[in-house]
């Protein structure tokens, strides 16, 4: 793919800082590497679909502290050197480790789901009920008496003949309060016998996307929609090469699910995550290139990100 855009080379890999923002029921408090605190993370992002796993590790927390933070509560990890410097993703915490002592540091392991957890949705039904006729059979001394009776009965949402894959998906992230911050479809369907939902929220949306040959998953913590063709959806302008960003030269990858990608050995860019577009000028690779997974790294001793591009 040799499509050009207009690139940018701002931004300097260095003096990075970190900061994470956790909000615990109506408490919201900071925690950052400015004022010497030491934040540790792995975060992935992947355009197949599923929310990538994230970890913050915190070292030496007082005991007291601990109890600021919790499963369920909402974090926001922000990275990055001065001019790059904003938010690499977010997500609802599900699990708070305290390990042993790492020689004089006791290190708090925070886990957490990219983006708001929608698999627990519960099923979208009509606000209407519905009714019908059932037997009822009881025993009385020793007679069997049957009869029928009304029973309520909730009723699934169902659409008129011809409704289109935008107008669903409008009526369903409204209902179940799901937040899309981007949606652009390759196809807008047209469901010519109507539409059912009779599952729950995501996974309705999930086979809609599927039908309008389009792609749905998180980018910084939010859901996206978009239809996987575009060269540059988000109208980014970033640019890598030996020289800037690059730390060595891309690798071919085999057997990647069948599909053609490479691996690029990145200075960590907290703008570049699944779904971007990204300018590569190598011996190797050359082009524009949409990205496939995103892998952001940050030890005591270095950061990070490594990217698997679509060839």
């Amino acid at each position: 793919m040799t499509v050009k855009f207009k690139t940018t080379l701002k931004g300097y890999y260095s003096n990075y800082r970190d900061e994470i923002e956790i909000t615990h029921g109506k408490k919201t408090f900071k925690i950052t590497s400015a004022t010497n605190a030491q934040i540790d993370y792995d975060v992935t992002s992947d355009d197949g679909g599923a929310p990538g796993s994230c970890t913050v590790t915190l070292y030496n927390v007082a005991k007291e502290s601990l109890n600021d933070f919790a499963k369920g509560d909402h974090i926001v990890l922000k990275s990055g050197p001065a001019d790059l410097y904003g938010i690499l993703t977010e997500g609802d915490i599900t699990k708070v480790n305290v390990e042993a002592k790492d020689g004089q540091d006791r290190a708090t392991v925070i886990s957490f789901t990219e983006g708001a957890d929608y698999t627990k949705l519960p099923k979208m039904q009509s606000k209407f009920n519905g009714s019908k006729m059932v037997k009822k059979t009881v025993t009385v001394g020793k007679k069997k008496i049957t009869y029928t009776k009304k029973q309520v009965k909730k009723l699934n949402i169902t659409f008129r003949n011809k409704v289109t894959a935008m107008q669903l998906i409008s009526r369903i992230k409204s209902e179940a309060k799901i937040k899309i911050s981007s949606i652009k479809l390759k196809e807008n369907h047209v469901y010519k016998k109507g539409y059912t939902i009779s599952s729950k929220p995501l996974a309705v949306l999930k086979s809609i996307v599927k039908d309008c040959k389009s792609k749905m998953y998180y980018r910084h913590g939010s859901l996206v929609i978009e239809t996987g063709a575009d060269v540059n959806p988000y109208n980014e302008h970033l640019f890598l090469s030996l020289n800037t960003g690059l730390r060595s030269l891309p690798v071919a990858n085999d057997g990647d699910g069948g599909e053609s990608t490479f691996t690029l050995e990145c200075e960590e860019d907290p703008r570049i995550v699944a779904g971007s577009a990204v300018d590569v000028d190598s011996e190797i690779l050359k082009g524009t290139y949409r990205v496939k997974n995103a892998h952001h790294t940050h030890d005591r001793s270095s950061y990070g990100m490594e990217l698997t591009v679509h060839a």
